[in-house]
């Protein structure tokens, strides 16, 4: 289902992305605002979030993979991703962010990755719960927002798992822990 606050062309961009990752036999999971709209709650959005899960050693596989296929490429993308588990590129004007895996959990997100249809074709999204622990790592205001939203989503969530998932990461008297117990509590479908 394409959002509908979305530009059509951050849509199609995705399902570029998705069918050259695919094409290239590297694992991928659409996270950010499209994999919000697969789980129940439309937001708008001007880029493209997709984690990659390949291994530290082929991100310079990726990188060529991706500017063969046509990508701008941000300067020093090799060393962004090894250090900060991310690097931009562009696909015309649709900045695409791509995620790598810098933490243990990348590789849970990718066992959970949930094949999902969008306009017609089927590709991999981040599980809600992957998704609700990505966003409470960034933990910024629109993140949190999100996560009000994805409580009250009519799609299954495991709430329990989120809270396991970043209480084991950060500790039981983090604030992520905290805020996660507190949306839980206040927007948490009782149904």
């Amino acid at each position: 289902m394409p959002p509908s606050e979305t530009a059509p062309d951050v849509v199609e961009s995705a399902r570029w992305i998705a069918r050259v990752l695919e094409a290239n036999g590297m694992p991928y999971a659409i996270g950010g605002a499209l994999a919000l709209a697969q789980h129940g709650f439309v937001r708008a959005t001007k880029d493209v979030d997709v984690n990659v899960f390949v291994p530290a050693e082929q991100i310079q596989s990726l990188l060529g993979t991706l500017e063969r296929a046509g990508l701008s490429i941000e300067r020093d993308a090799g060393k962004k991703a090894l250090d900060e588990g991310w690097f931009s590129a562009w696909q015309g004007s649709v900045r695409i962010d791509l995620f790598v895996p810098s933490i243990d959990f990348s590789w849970e997100a990718l066992k959970s990755r949930q094949r999902l249809p969008l306009l017609g074709e089927q590709f991999w999204f981040l599980a809600p719960e992957a998704l609700c622990v990505f966003k409470l790592l960034f933990f910024r205001t629109k993140d949190l927002a999100d996560l009000e939203r994805l409580v009250q989503s009519p799609s299954p969530l495991d709430r329990a798992a989120v809270r396991s998932a970043i209480a084991g990461m950060m500790g039981e008297d983090d604030e992520r822990v905290r805020a996660w117990d507190d949306i839980v509590r206040r927007f948490g479908r009782t149904d």
